[in-house]
């Protein structure tokens, strides 16, 4: 006879769907269901909502101009005249 009850098994962390589903898009290519957080999520990199940028060096050996990449948000960066990493305009030789 116990004279304590036993005590249930402690709760496995589950898995976060939403994360789940953002590397998914990301390594595979596969888009969330729209509504979900995970598509806010895809959506809000995709604009650029970073507050502030985290360059990662993308420069490769025939580049004539140093270029890197936000790793929050995926916008493409460039050093401007001060040495100092902004994100690139897009067609900016355009008439």
């Amino acid at each position: 006879m116990k004279l304590w009850p036993r005590r249930p098994a402690p709760a496995r962390p589950r898995a976060d769907h939403t994360r789940i589903a953002v590397l998914e898009h990301d390594l595979l290519g596969i888009p969330p269901e729209p509504g979900t957080a995970a598509a806010l999520t895809v959506a809000l990199r995709r604009a650029g909502t970073c507050v502030q940028h985290d360059p990662v060096d993308v420069t490769t050996f025939g580049d004539p101009q140093p270029s890197a990449m936000c790793s929050r948000c995926s916008t493409c960066m460039v050093l401007d005249e001060h040495g100092r990493w902004t994100p690139a305009r897009a067609n900016l030789n355009q008439a």
